[in-house]
């Protein structure tokens, strides 16, 4: 595996080149996939998280192959990425994420349909309905680390609970395809403090990703040693 770290060109910068390319959250993920097509029914085998809102664009990228970029807006750094894990083991971590579920639901035809959820809004849903209130930060906090505790064990992780920290709920909304499909996504930003408990099953977590929306920026779950 490389973990890769992509910015921009100092003449791109200074010149706006970039923003020729990067329109929206779709022209994003064009760039990225481009980086790895080296081969037109080549399947994703990277994951990554783009950070876009600062005065230094910047991308984070982890994949089974060094990506390739003859351009000259950006510039890649690559290094292997082989971490040594151990049971018990502290790390800080980021991690973007798209907070749903899949629910199977009956239609008026009796056939079982599946639904994908936004846990957040589910949450707003019944608290609304219920007359009851709430802060929207605190319900993004409480829903996401659920979310992320509900995903742990299978992930070889858990948490340490109170020293996470969820916010920045927000939907990306973008046109796909020839038909311009609108695709909206919700995602939610966190870090943290976990505990490894599998390592095997962790550095699996790590290279697969965690959750859905892989392929537009979701599931890279960054880490580096916490302090204890």
């Amino acid at each position: 595996m490389f973990f890769s770290k992509m910015t921009l060109d100092r003449d791109a910068a200074i010149s706006g080149r970039f923003r020729d390319l990067v329109t929206g959250p779709y022209q994003v993920h064009e760039v990225i996939w481009d980086l790895f097509a080296d081969h037109p029914d080549r399947k994703r085998d990277f994951l990554y998280r783009a950070e876009l809102t600062g005065r230094e664009p910047v991308v984070y990228m982890l994949s089974a192959r060094a990506p390739v970029y003859e351009g000259n807006v950006w510039r890649i750094l690559s290094k292997p990425f082989h971490p040594v894990l151990q049971k018990g083991d502290l790390l800080n971590f980021r991690i973007r994420i798209n907070p749903i579920v899949t629910k199977t639901e009956p239609d008026p035809d009796r056939k079982r349909i599946r639904h994908r959820h936004d846990v957040i809004m589910d949450a707003k849903r019944r608290l609304n309905e219920a007359h009851s209130s709430f802060s929207m930060g605190d319900l993004v906090q409480q829903e996401s680390v659920r979310w992320l505790r509900q995903r742990s064990e299978k992930g070889g992780f858990s948490l340490c609970e109170d020293r996470v920290i969820a916010g920045g709920y927000r939907k990306m909304q973008f046109s796909q395809g020839r038909k311009k499909n609108t695709i909206s996504i919700s995602i939610v930003d966190c870090d943290g403090v976990l505990r490894v408990t599998d390592p095997d099953l962790f550095l699996q977590m790590l290279c697969n990703g965690l959750g859905p929306a892989k392929g537009f920026g979701c599931g890279l779950m960054m880490v580096k040693r916490a302090d204890v």
